[in-house]
């Protein structure tokens, strides 16, 4: 949670220099960059060791990163080795991912369906969920056989089940329920 919190935190510091600057989109490039490039080993390695000065740390950063990125990205790069942060780099680029389509009235949607969808049915999901969602949707498709037909959408923290799998379960309760409210009737007319 207080991980959760101070990625945030940096996330909307970056977002707004970058909102202020007009340069949101590279920025965004750049922090996700960053946060790739923190998760190789090697580096990873040297920016969380200790033992390494925090001098070398950042020779090492500049030298990486000072042509590649924009000031303020590498400033923040650089924040977050000074105060030990390495391993927070994705979850800030994802926090400011998620501060950049709110800024854009997007949303992402991951849709599963239990075959491949083709493009008309990718439009017509897209169209279905932005008037549900009121934002332009940007569409990732998985292809999961066991929800057997039908379309599970994430978008943000809702998740909509529109799956056969599901229809079949809530089927399996309410047979279930009926099977057991039958018998206490049955039960109750018995012993009347």
């Amino acid at each position: 949670m207080l991980k959760g919190a101070i990625a945030r935190r940096y996330a909307g510091a970056i977002f707004d220099l970058a909102l202020k600057q007009n340069t949101l989109d590279r920025t965004l490039d750049d922090v996700q960059g960053i946060a790739q490039l923190f998760s190789k080993r090697t580096l990873a390695y040297l920016l969380r060791e200790p033992k390494v000065s925090v001098a070398r740390k950042e020779k090492a950063l500049r030298e990486a990163l000072s042509s590649r990125v924009l000031p303020t990205s590498l400033n923040l790069a650089l924040l977050v080795v000074q105060r030990g942060l390495v391993d927070l780099m994705p979850n800030i680029a994802t926090e400011l991912q998620q501060l950049v389509l709110a800024q854009n009235n997007q949303a992402e949607a991951v849709v599963t369906t239990a075959m491949p969808m083709d493009a008309e049915q990718q439009a017509l999901v897209v169209q279905a969920l932005g008037q549900r969602t009121g934002k332009t949707i940007l569409l990732q498709t998985r292809v999961d056989p066991e929800i057997l037909g039908g379309v599970v959408a994430r978008v943000g923290d809702q998740v909509i089940d529109g799956s056969i799998q599901l229809r079949l379960q809530q089927l399996k309760r309410q047979l279930l329920n009926g099977i057991a409210t039958a018998s206490v009737d049955v039960l109750d007319n018995a012993q009347a």
